[in-house]
């Protein structure tokens, strides 16, 4: 589990700015433009530096929507953000252990931890990493969305709960 979000988080590291921006436009609109789905922009990075921005076709379903992969901070203290159609969601299936729900702008978030043991509590996240999911209402313009915030650890629930909660839906561009 831990390793999963380790390796996605050094594949973000590694990887350059997607070419999907043009010069003078942001990211996260031009991927807007290109998927059914709504897509969110951090407005909270807990001034952790954005590292990558990368949309990559579906390896769970080829063919169909894309997915947005985004990295803040750094390889060692660094948060991940995956956001892709709920429909199709293109994550893959990760079992960190539960420490429940909580909400993030209303809506529902299972919470998991990265702990190789069964009674990890909530206390220990900032030393075993952990993740927060959840699908967002369709609307009448955009289907779902599966986003789901991750850290290798380094970071308090609380924290990780802050950086979520400060994704913004991306306005059609005007």
């Amino acid at each position: 589990m831990k390793k999963a979000v380790i390796a996605l988080i050094a594949l973000l590291l590694s990887l350059s700015h997607s070419p999907i921006a043009i010069a003078g436009t942001d990211k996260y609109e031009s991927l807007q433009a290109q998927v059914t789905y709504q897509i969110f922009k951090p407005s909270n990075t807990l001034d952790l530096k954005a590292l990558n921005f990368e949309v990559r076709a579906c390896r769970l379903f080829p063919k169909r929507e894309k997915a947005l992969l985004a990295g803040f901070g750094g390889m060692d203290h660094g948060i991940a953000l995956v956001e892709t159609s709920a429909q199709y969601n293109c994550t893959g299936v990760d079992y960190p252990q539960s420490l429940g729900t909580t909400k993030i702008n209303g809506i529902t978030a299972q919470v998991g931890i990265y702990c190789a043991t069964n009674n990890c509590k909530a206390s220990t996240f900032a030393a075993h990493g952990g993740e927060i999911t959840f699908v967002t209402p369709k609307t009448k313009s955009r289907a779902s969305t599966y986003i789901r915030v991750g850290t290798q650890g380094g970071f308090t629930l609380q924290q990780l709960i802050t950086f979520a909660s400060g994704l913004k839906p991306v306005l059609p561009a005007a």
